[in-house]
């Protein structure tokens, strides 16, 4: 059950489209007992409290040589709106100053938009506070764009908003520190007036009433995922609420869930979305993580038909960065799609929905679930032969096909077909795939694990003349290249990429009557709060339960 079960808003209408919806299709395994991962420091990336940043104003941005500014934007610029009193000004304000830069402030995936308050194009001036909840180490970054002439008039068409400037620094996580300074754009040009203060915080622990509750953005059959706003810091977050007695009721459900909080308080990386904090009551437990708005890569692929060839390098390079994080800590992630893919509205990739994962994976380690969808499932898995992290790098090929042609490479709308061309039929390409894009493909979708591309680790996939001619991985990995499209988002608050029928709801945290479960089911989420404030990440996960 992934956070963000209200899919992309035309997901549902995939067949009409020409692109078939894909569904999970998991046969459960009796549960293992686990050990820690080995490659896992358990308390070093660890903080708690809070990272206040006020953004002042900017000075020198400009848009790249040979871009131009749209023609609305300069009209605006040139024959800016009177503004004749004090009223006026304080009108002018709240609706926007739409033709000036806006700003984008990021930690640890959480982004706020902040609209300019004034100034001019070089010179804008935001004077905005934020405040974000710690829970990790992670990295500050503020991006300042210039809105294009389609999302100024709101059109269907993405906006691809010009980045002007961006800034990207580590912020001091020990102990009280605060600094005030202007900040050298590390890319583009410019610099950003920008105040930080981080203070240590020992919360109290969470129930659902520190959130105010705003949207609903998905259901399942466990619970709903709805659009919250954290009282104190005012950050808004997805917040995923699962009732216990629906998982305790079905074999292997209390594993699924386990597995996937557990995966997520481990992992670090910007391409995943992250675990903000996790929490229970007797009935129901809380998932609270990263809202990330701009819609599945699902949608935006359905949308266009396919990408081309440096988009879709672009996406699964960053894919490949979080796959191969998650293999670090042994663990095999086992189901890529394009539905399981967000892009935040910057347009970089986050990975979410962990409930497949299989944790203790070693190099050598075989697991015999079958799980996974239909259109993505390896041969070794088709063969009951048992699988290694290998085939996360069989679904990668399978995505990079789908990106660059618009469907699976073996796609069949009967799935026992399906299944049989997956073992058996030859890998064809059009005529067009340029020659190195077919050589990655051919190696990611190697039949034989042993001898598949990545056999040897994510290196080896890096070295490929596709990405390594390409791609700086060192630059990709601090997010400072810049991605090939960006979603058109209104702001944090913006749900228009999620299902109206989910939207258009209450939101409420509703009541679960008799559902008292005995105490030897209790104890089974024993493991599942996480709050770094108040406990160490190596007591509070509990490895005795993981998924098959």
């Amino acid at each position: 059950m992934s956070w963000k079960l209200g899919t992309s808003k035309k997901s549902k209408d995939a067949k009409e489209n020409g692109v078939v919806s894909r569904s999970v299709t998991p046969i459960p395994s009796r549960p293992t007992t686990p050990k820690p991962p080995a490659a896992l420091d358990q308390q070093a990336h660890l903080r708690s409290g809070m990272l206040t940043i006020r953004i002042f104003s900017g000075r020198g941005l400009c848009l790249a040589p040979g871009v131009h500014v749209p023609e609305v934007i300069q009209k605006a610029l040139d024959n800016p709106p009177a503004r004749r009193s004090t009223s006026n000004r304080e009108s002018m304000q709240r609706k926007r100053l739409w033709w000036l830069p806006y700003v984008v402030l990021e930690f640890d995936n959480n982004q706020v938009l902040v609209d300019a308050m004034g100034g001019d194009l070089a010179n804008p001036v935001w004077s905005y506070r934020a405040d974000f909840d710690v829970s990790r180490t992670s990295t500050i970054s503020v991006s300042s764009y210039l809105r294009t002439a389609a999302a100024v008039h709101s059109q269907e068409d993405m906006g691809n908003d010009l980045l002007m400037a961006r800034v990207d620094l580590t912020p001091v996580l020990d102990g009280h520190h605060a600094s005030d300074q202007w900040y050298i754009a590390t890319a583009g040009t410019g610099s950003f007036h920008l105040k930080i203060d981080y203070r240590p915080i020992r919360n109290e622990s969470l129930t659902i009433d520190a959130f105010d509750l705003l949207k609903v953005i998905g259901k399942g059959s466990f619970g709903k995922v709805m659009q919250v706003r954290k009282k104190d810091t005012q950050r808004i977050y997805a917040l995923k609420t699962i009732r216990k007695a629906h998982i305790a009721s079905r074999p292997g459900e209390i594993t699924h869930i386990l597995a996937e909080r557990t995966v997520l308080a481990l992992v670090n990386n910007p391409f995943i979305v992250p675990l903000k904090f996790s929490f229970q009551n007797p009935d129901k437990l809380y998932l609270v993580m990263s809202f990330v708005n701009g819609g599945e890569l699902f949608y935006h692929l359905q949308r266009e038909g396919k990408f081309d060839q440096d988009r879709s390098r672009f996406y699964a390079a960053e894919l490949l960065c979080a796959l191969e994080h998650l293999h670090g800590f042994n663990v095999v992630y086992r189901d890529l799609k394009p539905e399981n893919i967000l892009l935040d509205y910057t347009g970089h990739i986050a990975l979410c929905d962990f409930g497949l994962c299989k944790l203790n994976m070693s190099e050598t380690e075989k697991t015999n679930t079958f799980c996974g969808t239909p259109e993505y499932i390896a041969p070794e898995l088709l063969e009951s032969q048992g699988y290694t992290k290998t085939v996360d790098w069989w679904t990668l090929g399978v995505l990079l096909y789908e990106m660059m042609t618009g469907l699976p490479p073996f796609y069949d709308e009967n799935v026992n077909v399906m299944y049989q061309r997956i073992l058996s039929d030859p890998l064809q390409f059009p005529s067009d795939m340029p020659s190195e894009a077919r050589s990655v493909m051919i190696g990611l979708l190697q039949r034989d694990p042993a001898r598949r591309l990545g056999a040897n680790g994510g290196e080896e996939i890096k070295r490929h003349p596709f990405f390594a001619k390409y791609v700086d991985w060192n630059r990709l990995l601090h997010k400072k290249i810049q991605p090939p499209f960006k979603p058109s988002v209104e702001s944090v608050l913006d749900v228009a990429n999620f299902d109206p029928d989910f939207t258009n709801e209450d939101p409420q945290d509703s009541v679960v009557e008799d559902s008292a479960l005995s105490s030897t089911v209790q104890e089974q989420f024993k493991g599942f709060t996480y709050n770094p404030a108040n406990e160490h990440l190596s007591e509070s996960v509990n490895y005795g339960h993981a998924m098959g």
